[in-house]
């Protein structure tokens, strides 16, 4: 019974499968499914497979250098946010104080 299936597979490897239904004068469909059966058959057969990608391990260690990046510049940010607000907070609190001449009332602008 046939079945419709969607896949997403990465440009490596499809360009891989063209290359073989290049090869095998195959259209891309054909390829794609006389690549699952032979993985399949090796499967059955009870050969070990092994995989000799190691992209995932290296986009691991880049994505966690990447992270680590913007953790540090997170932290810088934080500094400077701090020191902002500290900063704002001084002067704000410098600002709140009153003038003399505006503390009195009109009436009192001969005391001292």
């Amino acid at each position: 019974m046939p079945m419709r299936v969607s896949i997403t597979i990465d440009p490596d490897t499809m360009d891989l499968i063209d290359k073989f239904a290049k090869e095998h004068g195959l259209d891309r469909n054909r390829a794609l499914l006389e690549c699952i059966e032979q993985g399949y058959a090796r499967l059955t057969d009870g050969t070990p497979v092994t995989f000799n990608e190691t992209r995932a391990y290296e986009e691991y260690h880049e994505l966690k250098h990447a992270i680590s990046e913007v953790k540090t510049s997170l932290d810088r940010l934080a500094e400077e946010v701090t020191l902002m607000h500290h900063t704002l907070e001084v002067e704000w609190s410098n600002e709140v104080r009153p003038v003399p001449y505006q503390s009195k009332k009109w009436f009192e602008f001969w005391r001292t």
